[in-house]
């Protein structure tokens, strides 16, 4: 072959090189992911409220993070608390990376207690984080009744819960806060509105109701005025307390410190792998590399900013504390799988007698 063939040869290898351009040999000027596509969030809850508020505060952030400017568009889907949206998550939707999901922590109590109408598993999903991680959470008891140290709480005899319903998250609080205290038999006045909580606490139906610390700096701050004690409080599923809360009076004792047999810890590891957060961000496992590295990389992104930080506590009136999917993920793993602490749960959240703490 003749040196002018030969350079002929390498000069055409070399000008088709230069027309591919590096996106076709390497991938590195590749088009994101979601460049032209739409990203719908499936929201386990009806429109409007604060769950769907959150939500918003945090997609303004996600968005401006995820490569590539999707559309995001929003589907409700009440129904089952969560569980019909959590069931098309894992068995409708397709898996592309363009449907994530946003469902309440009940998603993970239902999955864990086998809730009627469950057909999906908790590790059907990847998850991406949460804006909060939920709690810290204390009793408020009536102040006329003097409960202001736990042992005083643990020698009264009778003590009265108001509350909306079996089942609601602050009655399996309040069933918990009895469990583990071993109170002398408590009693639960149930078919409370929201509003009429602190009626049937003023005017003596009641002796003692559970809630968020948040909630009640952000709606029910005169309960700090004197009318009401707050014994103890309840570290969430990451073990933050009231240092996330510094409005809030910083002395109180924490519930954990008695729990004091290894069974009664092992029921509050359960109670907290059972509901690891409020709200997670997830898509269902199988999704493309590109759209789950596109998606974990945004939340992390958005987790870190400080100024999403500051203006989710302004626009939601709660402030954020987020938890990543990896956290998430790791409280699920510590659930403690002994089946006796499932059965004592069971009947813990029921309606029944609490069962023995010992």
């Amino acid at each position: 072959m003749s040196k002018w063939r030969s350079f002929s040869i390498l000069s055409l290898f070399l000008g088709l090189v230069f027309l591919a351009g590096p996106s076709r040999l390497s991938g590195a000027a590749e088009s994101p992911y979601y460049q032209g596509k739409t990203l719908t969030i499936v929201e386990g809850r009806s429109p409007g409220g604060t769950g769907s508020l959150r939500v918003q505060a945090v997609v303004k952030y996600f968005q401006k993070y995820l490569p590539g400017n999707p559309a995001i568009v929003y589907q409700h889907m009440s129904g089952g608390g969560g569980t019909a949206a959590a069931n098309h998550m894992a068995s409708v939707a397709k898996r592309d990376g363009l449907v994530m999901g946003n469902i309440g922590s009940s998603m993970f109590t239902n999955a864990v207690m086998g809730a009627a109408g469950v057909r999906y598993k908790l590790d059907d999903f990847t998850y991406l984080g949460s804006a909060s991680s939920g709690g810290p959470y204390t009793l408020i008891t009536r102040a006329s009744l003097g409960f202001n140290t736990v042992e005083k709480l643990k020698a009264y005899q009778g003590l009265r819960f108001a509350q909306r319903s079996v089942g609601h998250t602050m009655y399996i609080l309040d069933r918990m806060y009895a469990y583990t205290l071993e109170l002398k038999e408590p009693r639960w006045v149930l078919g409370y509105g929201e509003s009429e909580l602190d009626l049937a606490m003023s005017k003596g139906e009641a002796d003692a109701q559970s809630n968020n610390v948040h909630t009640i700096l952000k709606e029910s701050s005169h309960w700090m005025g004197g009318d009401y004690i707050f014994p103890f409080v309840m570290k969430n599923a990451q073990g933050r307390g009231l240092e996330t809360a510094p409005q809030f009076p910083q002395n109180l004792p924490s519930l954990e410190r008695y729990a004091d047999t290894e069974l009664k810890r092992a029921v509050l590891r359960f109670h907290n792998a059972s509901r690891p957060t409020s709200a997670p961000y997830f898509v269902p496992k199988g999704v493309p590399e590109p759209a789950l590295k596109a998606l974990k990389e945004a939340f992390e992104r958005v987790w870190k900013d400080p100024q999403f930080i500051k203006e989710y506590s302004t626009t939601t009136g709660e402030p954020a504390d987020p938890m990543t999917g990896e956290e998430i993920e790791e409280v699920l793993r510590q659930l403690p799988k002994d089946p006796r602490i499932k059965e004592i749960y069971t009947q813990i959240i029921a309606a029944g007698p609490l069962p023995p703490a010992r």
